[in-house]
């Protein structure tokens, strides 16, 4: 892997982390903590590594890496997030937030980044 793709993953996943704490109300920071933390961090994390999954189309294995954990954790947190989405409230915010990821990309790739 190059390193302009490193840093690329470690752009996307700040941005997603910064999005993510600002919404559920933690230093995001903690989301790539190699700590585990408490239950409302990690459920934080669990939503910013299925958010860079999904809006970004970033692999397992480099979401994983993004977050310093194992990628079953990772496959995990995706399977997980995904399953409370059942829950129209949750879903709801998740939308928003995946709305919000996506108008960052477009401008990032509008403005001749990405």
């Amino acid at each position: 892997m190059s390193d302009q793709s490193k840093l690329h993953e470690k752009a996307l996943a700040q941005l997603v982390c910064a999005i993510v704490a600002i919404e559920f109300g933690v230093p995001s920071a903690g989301l790539i903590s190699r700590t585990k933390g408490p239950a409302h961090m990690s459920f934080a994390r669990q939503v910013a590594m299925y958010l860079m999954h999904v809006v970004f189309q970033i692999r397992i294995a480099k979401v994983s890496r993004a977050f310093t954990r194992d990628p079953s954790t990772a496959s995990y947190a995706c399977q997980l997030i995904e399953n409370e989405r059942d829950d129209p409230l949750f879903d709801q915010k998740l939308q928003k937030l995946e709305e919000f990821l996506n108008s960052a990309l477009i401008l990032k790739t509008i403005k001749g980044g990405v």
